[in-house]
C-alpha cells in the first residue's frame, strides 16, 4: 500500500501521461486527411496565381531550372532537330505559403501537395524548341491534373516535369564523320513583368542514368546568361559522332575503289576491258557520292572535308577514263599520219627512260598480221635496250638518219607509261593514308 507522502507523486505522473497521450494525439490529429486538406484550404484562400509570391512585387523572385537528360532518342544531321527525353526539376520560393503556413497552426505537416493549375508558376520556355515551346508538357488532360506542386513548410516549392522534346540545333559537318554537334537546350523567360530570376545548380546533365545512344557520345555544358530583364540557362548537349560504322561503309569502301581505279592502267589495250573497267569505277563512285550527300546537311554553309574528298576523287576517276579514252584512241590511229616533232621527242625521252624502243612499220605489219600472237606487242613494248650494242650502232643511232621513227601506236605507249607512273604514285599514298586512319582510328576507339 502506497503511503500517503507518495500519492502526490503518483497523482503528478498520472497527469504527465494524460498530458504526454493528449499531445500525441493532437499530432496526429493535425497530420490527418482534414487536416491536411483545411491546410489547402487555408493556403489558397485569396491566393493569385498570376501574382509573383512575394509580399513586395517589385521583388523578383530566384527559380531554380535542373535538367536530368534522360536519354537522346534521335538526332538528324540533314534536319538539324534533336529529340530527347528529360525531367526538369523547378525550385523556387513561395513567401505566400511560407507565411500563412506559419500563421495558420499546422505546423506539425512539414510537407504538402497543391494542384499546378490552383498556384504560381513560373512562366518558362525552350526558346529553340522544334514543336512546343512550354516546358509544361503533359500527355492528356487527366495528367495535366493530377500534376501538382509539391510545398515545404519554409514555402520552397518544387515541381518536376517530364517530357519527350524536340529543339533545332546548328549542325556542323565540316570534320564528317568525325563530326560534333552541339544542340542547346535554351530555357528562357519571355515576361519581364514577372520579374523571374532563372538559375540552375547543375554542371553536367548527362549522368549515371542517362541511357547512351548508339550512334553519339553525349557531353553537356551548363551556363547561364542575365541581360536586362531576361533571364536564361543553357544546357548545351554536345553530341560526337562514333565513326565506326560510317568509316568502315562508306569511308573504306571509296578508299577502295580509288586505290583499285588507279590500277586501270595496267589493264592491257588489246584486252578491250580497260575502258570498261574504268567507267564501272566512276559509276561506283558517283554512286557513293549520292550516299553522301543524303547523309549530309544540305543547308550548311561549309562543306565537310569528306564531301570534297569524294569529289575530288570524282575528278581523279573521271581523268583516268579520260586518259583511258585518249590511250586507245592514238593506240588505234591511223599509222600513215605524220606525228609532230614535240609530240616524237617527249616519246622517244619517256620510251628511253623506260628502256623501251619504237616499234617500226614492218613489226606493225607483221603483228597485224591473222597469224600474229597479240602477247608479242607487250613483250615488245617493255624490251629493254639490247646491252651487246656496240659504240659505234649506239653513236650511229644518235645521227637524224638512224633515229627510229616515231607512230602513233608510241605516243599511246609512252602516254599510258606516263598515266601509269602518276596513279601509281596516287595509289600508294592513298594507300598509305587507308593505313594510317585505320590504326588511328583503332587507337582512338579501342576502348
Amino acid at each position: 500500500m502506497p503511503s500517503n507522502t507518495d500519492k502526490p507523486k503518483i497523482f503528478s505522473i498520472y497527469i504527465l501521461l494524460f498530458v504526454a497521450n493528449v499531445v500525441n494525439f493532437s499530432g496526429t490529429e493535425s497530420s490527418g486527411y482534414d487536416d491536411a486538406q483545411n491546410l489547402h484550404a487555408f493556403l489558397m484562400e485569396n491566393y493569385s496565381r498570376i501574382l509573383t509570391p512575394r509580399f513586395n512585387q517589385s521583388e523578383s523572385v530566384d527559380v531554380i531550372l535542373d535538367l536530368f537528360l534522360n536519354s537522346v532518342i534521335e538526332f538528324h544531321p540533314v534536319s538539324g532537330i534533336m529529340t530527347f527525353s528529360a525531367a526538369f526539376i523547378i525550385k523556387w520560393r513561395d513567401e505566400i505559403i511560407e507565411s500563412r503556413w506559419r500563421n495558420s497552426g499546422y505546423l506539425d505537416i512539414h510537407v504538402t501537395k497543391i494542384g499546378m493549375h490552383n498556384v504560381w508558376l513560373p512562366k518558362i520556355y525552350i526558346r529553340n524548341i522544334a514543336n512546343i515551346a512550354s516546358v509544361y508538357q503533359f500527355l492528356s488532360t487527366l495528367d495535366s491534373e493530377m500534376s501538382y506542386v509539391t510545398y515545404k513548410r519554409t514555402g520552397e516549392a518544387i515541381m518536376k516535369c517530364l517530357a519527350v522534346l524536340q529543339t533545332t540545333c546548328k549542325t556542323d559537318v565540316t570534320y564528317y564523320p568525325l563530326d560534333v554537334h552541339t544542340c542547346d537546350i535554351t530555357v528562357v523567360t519571355i515576361d519581364a513583368y514577372q520579374g523571374i530570376n532563372l538559375q540552375t545548380t547543375d554542371v553536367d546533365i548527362v549522368n549515371d542514368y542517362t541511357y547512351p545512344n548508339s550512334e553519339w557520345t553525349i557531353s553537356s555544358v551548363v551556363t547561364t546568361n542575365w541581360e536586362d530583364n531576361f533571364s536564361e540557362v543553357n544546357f548545351a548537349v554536345i553530341l560526337s559522332r562514333k565513326p565506326i560504322f560510317i568509316v568502315t561503309n562508306l569511308v573504306f569502301p571509296i578508299m577502295i575503289i580509288t586505290v583499285v581505279n588507279g590500277l586501270s592502267f595496267f589493264v592491257p589495250i588489246e584486252s578491250g576491258e580497260r575502258l570498261s573497267f574504268g567507267t564501272s569505277l566512276l559509276l561506283m563512285l558517283i554512286v557513293f557520292l549520292t550516299t553522301v550527300l543524303e547523309v549530309l546537311p544540305s543547308t550548311d554553309n561549309e562543306l565537310s572535308y569528306f564531301n570534297i574528298f569524294v569529289f575530288l576523287e570524282l575528278i581523279y576517276s573521271c581523268l583516268i577514263v579520260l586518259g583511258i579514252i585518249i590511250t586507245i584512241f592514238l593506240y588505234h590511229r591511223s599509222t600513215t599520219k605524220k606525228v609532230p616533232n614535240i609530240l616524237r621527242r617527249i616519246t622517244l625521252i619517256v620510251l628511253k627512260r623506260h628502256k623501251t624502243r619504237p616499234i617500226d612499220l614492218e613489226t606493225i605489219s607483221k603483228l597485224n598480221t591473222p597469224n600474229a600472237d597479240s602477247t608479242k606487242m607487250i613483250d615488245l613494248y617493255d624490251q629493254e635496250y639490247d646491252k651487246t650494242y656496240s659504240e659505234n650502232q649506239i653513236k650511229a643511232a644518235k645521227d637524224e638518219n638512224m633515229t627510229p621513227k616515231v607512230n602513233w601506236r608510241d605516243v599511246s605507249i609512252a602516254l599510258d607509261k606516263i598515266l601509269r607512273s602518276i596513279t601509281t604514285f596516287f595509289t600508294v599514298c592513298l594507300f598509305i593514308i587507308f593505313v594510317v586512319f585505320d590504326v588511328w582510328l583503332r587507337i582512338i576507339y579501342a576502348d
